[in-house]
């Protein structure tokens, strides 16, 4: 369970698998008409199995808080983070769907599932239909993440069209938030080169975990880390060509731990 899970950690990605599980549970639903499916008339299939598909995408966006709770603080994400997750999607689901079967479905009618047989002999089939789909596309979709960095480019990306930049990750020295814009700082040729790009610094941050936030507006190359320095009282990070980095308070313990790990208590 101490390993690193294939992840990505872009949000809007992530929105997207929530469409596609939306998607996927009503057409199987609809189309194969599992469980209790059959029982229902058309008119009652078109109404009901949409709110289906929409409760597991529901489900599925409430897990995503944890998601983003947890990789702020970690920076990264385990395969023990990753069960949780899904326990934490099943969980929430089965009590959803309860809820929404006992208060829709049959009205409180006592002469039918119980929570425990409900989850026994409707949810938990279920889990066959969810679990396999929402597995598949996030270790798709951190793979495909993780790919575009180890073919040793990142690309960042602005709001335009032709608004991007792409780099060796070497090359990349600092990130510095500017207004509505990003700095990006990149070697080129022993010199020290800037390129605008219309973004924010946490959009960046979120995209491309290999950069550490220092401060609310940097974000460092870690492979360019030289020495920590200290002037009035203020921690900086010397990453060579005459920049030196600032390192917010409440970040410092973090920071530490990141860059000198063998040594940071």
């Amino acid at each position: 369970m101490n390993k690193l899970y294939p992840f990505h950690s872009k949000l809007q990605n992530h929105l997207w698998v929530t469409l596609g599980l939306i998607l996927w549970v009503f057409l199987f639903l609809y189309f194969s008409e599992p469980f209790d499916i059959n029982r229902f008339s058309n008119d009652e299939k078109t109404v009901l199995i949409p709110i289906y598909a929409l409760i597991q995408g529901f489900c599925y966006g409430i897990s995503l808080v944890y998601q983003s709770v947890i990789y702020r603080k970690q920076k990264q994400w385990w395969f023990k983070n990753e069960a949780i997750f899904l326990i934490l999607l099943l969980s929430i689901g089965t009590i959803l769907n309860f809820l929404f079967y006992k208060v829709v479905i049959v009205r409180n009618d006592p002469n039918t599932y119980s929570f425990f047989q409900y989850f026994k002999w409707i949810y938990l089939p279920a889990v066959a239909i969810i679990s396999p789909f929402v597995i598949i596309t996030r270790v798709m979709l951190g793979k495909l993440f993780n790919q575009k960095i180890e073919n040793g480019k990142i690309t960042i990306r602005g709001k335009g069209k032709y608004d991007f930049i792409t780099l060796k990750l070497e090359a990349v020295l600092f990130i510095k938030s500017s207004d509505n814009y990003v700095e990006v700082n990149f070697i080129q040729n022993d010199k020290i080169l800037k390129k605008i790009i219309r973004s924010t610094i946490s959009d960046v941050e979120a995209s491309f975990p290999e950069l550490l936030k220092t401060h609310r507006s940097f974000l460092i190359n870690t492979l360019h880390f030289i020495q920590f320095k200290t002037e009035n009282k203020k921690l900086y990070i010397d990453l060579g060509f005459g920049n030196t980095i600032p390192v917010s308070r409440n970040l410092q313990s973090f920071v530490k731990s990141k860059l000198l790990p063998t040594t940071y208590k």
